[in-house]
């Protein structure tokens, strides 16, 4: 089965720059890795009767609190704190992008939970490949792998519950809108942010 691919490639300067702020990173990271572990929960509980849904949601929210423990022990060694959770400019602008063309609520949260899964995937290739730390290169080469399932996860189970001609072109329009966004977005040690 075959998935869309990013319609914006992020500069290899973001790298650069994100290397400057490190502790920052990770708690956004953290932070990253708890919602998305609360939403797959709150999908569980808006679907009880989807059974394979809530099995493989089940199994996705354990490994992102699984994801989160790993990023907070590093965060914690190296003298960083959990920050306040921020709200997200990028999942703000996604939702109020797509709001006014929005054709089902459950399927353009799934397809924007598949661009965020595959946004941070292409980010997390970046840092593994880009960044001199050798233990945070490390964390994201180990996590790569991961996130690119759960991208396919959530792009699968649009295409399970939706007709393939409401998914396709909400993937297309959808996806489109999300390289608009984050090309869109300044720079802030966040993993969701532009490079200006």
């Amino acid at each position: 089965m075959t998935y869309p691919e990013l319609t914006y490639a992020t500069p290899p300067e973001w790298v650069e720059r994100i290397a400057e702020g490190p502790l920052e990173l990770l708690s956004d990271h953290a932070h990253n890795e708890l919602k998305a572990a609360a939403t797959a929960q709150a999908w569980i509980m808006k679907h009880p009767g989807k059974s394979e849904m809530v099995r493989r949601l089940a199994t996705l929210a354990a490994q992102e609190v699984e994801h989160f423990e790993r990023v907070i022990q590093i965060l914690y060694a190296r003298g960083g704190k959990l920050q306040p959770v921020e709200k997200s400019p990028y999942a703000d602008a996604l939702l109020t992008r797509s709001s006014p063309t929005r054709s089902s609520n459950f399927l353009d949260r799934m397809i924007l939970a598949a661009l965020i899964e595959a946004r941070s995937c292409e980010r997390f290739v970046m840092l593994a490949e880009g960044l001199e730390d050798r233990e945070l290169s490390a964390l994201y080469g180990d996590l790569i792998e991961v996130e690119t399932t759960h991208k396919a996860l959530f792009v699968d189970l649009a295409r399970e519950f939706f007709p393939e001609d409401e998914v396709e072109p909400r993937l297309t329009e959808l996806w489109q809108i999300e390289g608009e966004v984050i090309e869109s977005l300044p720079f802030s040690f966040r993993m969701h942010s532009g490079v200006r």
